[in-house]
């Protein structure tokens, strides 16, 4: 069994040629990876299948005016209203309600609804009116409130 050992008689000047070096040299890898980015950068666009198609003509329809959305808002006297856009708005209690916003998802089932209700308002009333809106067949609810200044 072989042993390499140095002695202090050894020469400074000395270059272990046949020792390895375990450092890896990262500016050529790098190099080469900056260069595949850019060729795969300008190839991309070219490699999207282009077929030639002729799309058919239509007429554009008139879309008209977005729906108002329905805002359904309660205080805490426990008074309900319904907003259903136009400055149109009614009072209701509790016991109508259900009824009223049934009648008004079968005439627009896709309308969104905001819920509105006072700062200092139960939560058992807020997910009961949401539970209310979701019975009656509406399926865009969310909740409102005003941005803080």
């Amino acid at each position: 069994m072989g042993m390499n050992v140095k002695t202090t008689a050894a020469s400074e000047d000395d270059d272990d040629l046949g020792e390895a070096i375990a450092a890896i040299n990262v500016t050529p890898l790098v190099d080469v990876m900056l260069v595949l980015l850019i060729i795969f950068m300008v190839t991309a666009p070219l490699m999207l299948s282009q077929v030639p198609i002729t799309l058919p003509k239509a007429a554009l329809q008139e879309m008209g005016k977005p729906r108002d959305p329905l805002i359904v808002s309660f205080d805490l006297q426990g008074n309900y209203y319904i907003e259903s856009g136009g400055g149109h708005t009614e009072q209701l209690q509790l016991a109508q309600l259900p009824g009223r916003l049934h009648e008004i998802a079968v005439a627009q089932p896709d309308n969104l609804v905001y819920i509105r209700a006072d700062k200092g308002a139960v939560f058992d009333k807020v997910r009961d009116l949401l539970k209310m809106a979701a019975a009656a067949g509406f399926y865009r609810v969310s909740l409102m409130s005003q941005a803080q200044q």
